[in-house]
């Protein structure tokens, strides 16, 4: 079962090329169908790299504070990329390895602030996978 707070790393398609990644799994829709997840990246965004804007919406991950991670990384929280949670919830069932990470609270509640202020997610998505409940 995956929740809210989650940290996976499995083979994803829809990068270029197709590979293992970290993500976040930010939020998750009042209905559980649809999970909120996020990309982690060995560099920022080259998409958003020349836009001083959208490059605080890196963030910088720590090797000490995530121990999963080789090395320094960023979660990009300018794109949100939507997954089916039974899907998922199927994924980790039949491969509980995936799950690497689970945030601390305080982690979890500092990125969903960061989430809420991004502009390029609009503000009733962000209401849907519930960035505004505690």
């Amino acid at each position: 079962m995956v929740n809210v707070g989650d940290v996976l790393y499995l083979f994803v398609e829809d990068t270029n090329p197709p590979k293992h990644k970290y993500f976040f799994v930010l939020g998750v829709t009042e209905d559980q169908i649809s999970l909120a997840s996020f990309y982690v990246n060995t560099e920022i965004n080259l998409n958003v790299n020349h836009n001083p804007v959208l490059v605080k919406y890196n963030i910088e991950l720590n090797p000490s504070d995530y121990p999963f991670l080789r090395h320094i990384s960023y979660l990009d929280c300018t794109k949100m990329v939507i997954r089916s949670k039974s899907e998922y919830d199927e994924i980790v069932n039949n491969r509980p390895e995936a799950v690497v990470y689970q945030l601390l609270p305080e982690q979890l509640e500092f990125f969903r602030q960061i989430i809420r202020e991004v502009p390029t997610i609009k503000g009733k998505i962000v209401k849907k996978f519930g960035f505004f409940d505690n």
